[in-house]
């Protein structure tokens, strides 16, 4: 019985700490929409996979601070964060 609690709490605790390092439920989407805004616009992005999240999504976020909930397979979506990529490296480059 104590092995079958211990199991239980660890379970638990590895959910929780999952969770807490991908951001917290409040970065899953709920729906995937069409929305595309200039790649100037754009901060980050995050990829949010179940089961942490229900739905495969990236998640970007704007210069305003919205976030935009992406569907990953989509052209636009794969330029961004490429784009993203790209400019984050540059910057550590940059950097003596």
């Amino acid at each position: 019985m104590t092995s079958l609690t211990f199991l239980s709490l660890l379970l638990l605790t590895t959910v929780v700490s999952t969770i807490s390092a991908q951001g917290g439920l409040s970065d899953c989407c709920h729906e995937i929409k069409n929305t595309t805004v200039h790649r100037d616009r754009l901060m980050g992005y995050i990829e949010v996979r179940p089961p942490i999240c229900g739905l495969h999504a990236v998640i970007f976020r704007t210069v305003l601070g919205k976030r935009i909930c992406a569907d990953p397979k989509r052209l636009w979506t794969l330029t961004s964060k490429a784009y993203l990529d790209g400019k984050n490296y540059y910057r550590r480059q940059a950097k003596p």
